[in-house]
């Protein structure tokens, strides 16, 4: 019965031939045999006459069953009966349920996972088994419990995506049971990682549904690596590296740039034992202040990725006064607390005079701030105005110099004179501040309730000056306000830098607005504008970029509610505030996972006798060949039988019987010999029929798929573009494969490369010198083989040491390759900025191949950027990002195959009048 339950048909329908049997039997059972043919010789029928030869009026039974037998093994065959044999599901019987890891961990194997799922749901749909599914990391929508088929748990389960969020199986085990969920078997499909909750969980699960309980796990390369919360340690970013187990791996953390670049990289050793290590990344202001994320090479899970905000960009600050240098009081001075608020968070610079504040502003100063200058000279002002032009910040305190003479750097107009207590403008008590608007850049700081204000210039009343006002004092009047100037930001404290008109330079409250303002500022060397004032600052942070359980970044859900700016701060990664980059204006905020060492252990010991099994591939036996091999000997005896009923084998000698079976034998004997030989000789026939495009398989699946996909995409470009028709995308494996056929190789790199072996190496060289070209993708915008080598582009030295490469260059204008379909001046894929390099033109090289270069590297991972489902909807998303990126790559493709099959014929003279008209037509 199990055997049954495990057998599956690829043709099922083939196995209504069955009910022809009946018919078959009646017929052979009815029809005799053909009379036997004797001589007749009159002398001998005498002599005989004692014996009676009978012939049958019916088929032998015997004969009978061999040829229902033989119709019986023909339809079983055709009907193609295979059996999967799998043991997380065989012999169990009843609900199913099956519980899947789908956080961060499971994401490195996803591909895998899903597989292992299908196979475990065809069991249970063989064996008409109901199932309910359920995942261990919270999810923003209610989970359902409900039993449904194994076909639609199948389709449910191809939409599943790992996220970017740890798992959380207690929760899962309170939301079954709310459920009241019933299942005779329980499969849990596990990420490996312990976590601190799997012995508890599969406890759980016993107490719950009984001792049929099975913890399986896909079988991963280890150990896992992931990255904890990075520190600053004084110009340094220092990362903290986790793994879930001891081995020799020396991974690489590498610092990536918005566009993808790789900034910087390091190598992150782990000491004997121990599963934690840290590593320091020292970049200039500059180049740190472009760092997106942290990342570990070669593992694509969230994990392995940090993300970095505003927060970790690097600020210059630039501070003066108009008083005097009172190193002797530091507590007396207006820059005292200003500086040492601002010191955790900026590197401050002090410019002694109107010259050296101009050099700080030309190399890109993130905020300047002026205590009690009440009027800035022309030379000074010249220099900032362009600076604010451009987005930096200002921030200025009050004083008896501002109080006395004001100048036009200034957010609102002032009121002549100061009011203090005491004065014909003065309070009775002193002054308290307002509770911060959503809207303030300060709605997540905490108000000292201490503050009190006993002097301030005072703003003239103004249409806008409420919605200028960033902090209130209790009677309304304004004490901080701001305003746009530009792109950049004039914001104005009403009360000194120091003690003499308030006590709030000596609370936290004060550094906490200092801090956020220097949050608005824009990066140290940067162009980008300041912050927006409060007319145009949301009160919310809304996710820009969500991480993927991949590790990659990508666009949000609708569903994903935006943050409060008070309460962001304290946000956690979890199905409402996933990881992702956030947004509040030109702000940003990152939220990341924050794991640690015990969040890497593996799975150990689990309770009540289960073991975690590593799930192998269903070993799945195929019944058809030997049912063919049957009926091919069934039908052979058949014919033996035949012929002896019929007296022929009486006749004929036993050589020309022995004959007669070696020639139904060989086909059979043939086949296996000659199978291999015979698909090869397919394979290159198909090739040899119609054009292909091909590309190296890598053995990385992931990127083996990406390429295949990319072909697909550009082969689709092309024939709707061109006049050219292209067969589907091949790989090939350079050590083993025929290459002539193809006119193009791509070849994706990938860092763990090894070089081909020398007769491998011979017949590439054959194949570029003979007219073939090869475009090696780096797949790395800050890879490249001139200066800026990355772990990609050592992996490709390593891959053409042994060849005897000509010189390269960049493509150089008016090359073939920039007109050959489309004119083109850059070469964007998925990234943009990394260059083009060919073979430079020599006349040996234009003899064989017509010019065209048997070599073109790039380094922008044009395949991802081709890529397409099954829809011709791309796959990837293009960084930065735009159609217009996706079209250019497109281009560059197109080029790059026309290029290839054409040669150089578009730089002969007889096309330069149309090539002109075209420029001529270019915006």
């Amino acid at each position: 019965m199990q055997f049954l339950q495990s057998l599956s048909f690829g043709t099922p329908l083939a196995l209504w031939g069955l009910l022809a049997l009946p018919v078959i039997w009646w017929l052979l059972r009815f029809t005799p045999p053909r009379p036997q043919s004797i001589k007749f010789p009159p002398l001998r029928i005498l002599l005989r006459l004692q014996t009676q030869e009978e012939t049958p009026d019916k088929t032998p039974w015997w004969l009978l069953a061999l040829r229902l037998g033989l119709a019986a093994a023909l339809i079983f065959a055709v009907a193609q009966p295979h059996k999967n044999d799998n043991s997380a599901t065989k012999n169990n019987s009843g609900p199913l349920l099956l519980i899947v890891d789908n956080g961060w961990a499971a994401a490195e194997t996803w591909p895998k996972r899903l597989d292992a799922l299908q196979s475990i749901l065809d069991q249970a749909q063989n064996a008409n088994r109901t199932v309910t599914l359920a995942t261990t990391t919270p999810m923003l929508n209610a989970d359902d419990f409900t039993a449904m088929t194994a076909h639609d748990a199948a389709n449910k389960i191809a939409a599943m995506e790992p996220q970017a969020l740890g798992t959380d199986r207690v929760a899962t085990i309170a939301k079954l049971r709310r459920a009241h969920v019933e299942a005779a078997q329980v499969i849990w499909l596990s990420d490996g990682l312990d976590s601190g909750t799997a012995a508890k969980f599969v406890s759980d699960l016993q107490t719950q549904f009984g001792k049929n309980i099975t913890a399986l796990n896909v079988q991963k390369p280890l150990p896992l690596f992931a990255l904890a919360r990075p520190t600053i340690e004084g110009g340094d970013i220092k990362v903290s590296a986790l793994r879930s187990e001891t081995g020799p791996d020396t991974p690489h953390v590498q610092a990536l740039a918005g566009d993808g670049r790789v900034l910087a990289e390091t190598t992150l050793n782990f000491d004997g034992p121990s599963n934690a290590t840290t590593a320091k990344i020292n970049l200039p202001i500059e180049l740190r202040n472009d760092i997106q994320s942290l990342a570990i090479a070669g593992q694509h899970h969230a994990g392995a990725r940090q993300l970095l905000d505003d927060r970790w960009r690097r600020k210059t600050v630039a501070i003066q006064s108009s008083a005097a240098n009172l190193s002797s009081q530091p507590l007396l001075s207006p820059l005292h607390y200003v500086i040492n608020a601002l010191q955790p968070y900026a590197e401050i610079q002090q410019p002694a005079d109107a010259g050296e504040l101009k050099t700080a502003l030309d190399t890109g100063l993130s905020m300047l701030v002026l205590a009690d200058i009440g009027n800035i000279n022309p030379e000074t002002s010249a220099a900032i105005k362009p600076w604010l032009e451009k987005g930096g910040v200002l921030l200025r305190f009050a004083g008896p110099h501002m109080a006395a003479t004001t100048d036009d750097l200034l957010p609102v107009r002032l009121r002549g004179g100061d009011r203090n207590l005491g004065s014909s403008l003065s309070w009775e008590t002193p002054q308290a501040i307002q509770s911060f608007s959503d809207k303030s850049p300060f709605a997540n700081v905490a108000i000292d309730n201490r503050i009190r204000v006993t002097q301030q210039v005072l703003a003239e009343p103004d249409a806008d000056l409420a919605v200028k006002t960033w902090v209130s004092l209790a009677d309304g009047t304004p004490l901080v306000t701001a305003a746009r100037s530009g792109k950049g930001l004039i914001v104005l404290f009403h009360v000194t830098a120091n003690t003499d008109w308030s006590n709030l330079p000596l609370t936290g409250t004060f550094v906490e607005m200092l801090k956020q303002i220097v949050d608005l500022a824009p990066a140290a060397g940067s162009n980008t504008a300041a912050a927006n004032t409060n007319t145009d600052v949301a009160s919310s942070y809304a996710l820009r970029l969500a991480l993927a359980g991949n590790g990659e970044l990508k666009s949000p859900t609708a569903a994903i509610e935006a943050i409060s700016a008070a309460l962001f701060d304290k946000a956690l990664p979890s199905a409402t505030t996933p990881p992702g980059i956030y947004a509040r204006g030109p702000q940003e905020r990152a939220v990341n996972l924050d794991l640690a060492e015990s969040d890497l252990a593996p799975i150990s010991n689990l309770p009540g006798g289960v073991a975690l099994q590593s799930l192998t591939p269903p070993q799945s036996i195929d019944y058809a060949p030997p049912l063919f091999i049957l009926a091919a000997l069934l039908f052979l005896f058949d014919l033996l039988a035949t012929l002896w009923l019929n007296g022929a084998v009486q006749k004929r000698s036993f050589k020309t019987i022995a004959i007669m079976i070696l020639f139904f034998s060989a086909p059979s004997i043939l086949s296996h010999v000659t199978s291999r030989a015979y698909a090869d000789d397919q394979s290159n026939t198909h090739a040899a029929l119609e054009t292909h495009l091909a590309y190296v398989k890598t053995g990385d699946t992931e990127i083996d798929q990406t390429s295949a996909q990319g072909l697909k995409g550009l082969q689709l470009i092309i024939q709707d573009r061109t006049s050219a028709s292209l067969g589907d995308a091949i790989g090939v494996n350079v050590e083993s494969d025929e290459l002539v056929f193809y006119p193009l190789l791509y070849w994706p790199i990938v860092a763990s490369a090894q070089p081909p072996s020398d007769a491998s190496v011979a017949r590439l060289s054959s194949y570029m010198k003979n007219g073939g070209t090869i475009f090696f993708d780096l797949r790395d915008a800050g890879s490249d083989i001139g200066s800026n080598a990355g772990a990609n582009s050592e992996a490709l030295k390593r891959i053409l040491a042994k060849f005897d490469i000509p010189a390269l260059e960049p493509v150089p204008d008016g090359h073939a390759l920039t007109r050959s379909f489309y004119l083109l001046k850059d070469w964007p894929g998925r990234y943009t900025g990394g260059a083009v390099w060919v073979e430079t033109p020599s006349i040996g090289n234009q003899a064989n191949s017509d010019g065209v270069s048997g070599l073109i590297i790039g380094s922008n991972d044009y395949a991802a950027a081709w890529a397409v489902d099954g829809a011709g909807q791309p796959l990837n998303a293009v960084i930065p990002g735009s159609e217009h990126q996706r079209e250019m790559a497109y281009r560059v493709g197109v080029n790059v195959v026309m290029y290839t099959l054409t040669g150089n014929y578009k730089t002969d003279q007889v096309h330069v009048p149309d090539l002109l008209k075209k420029l001529e037509q270019q915006p």
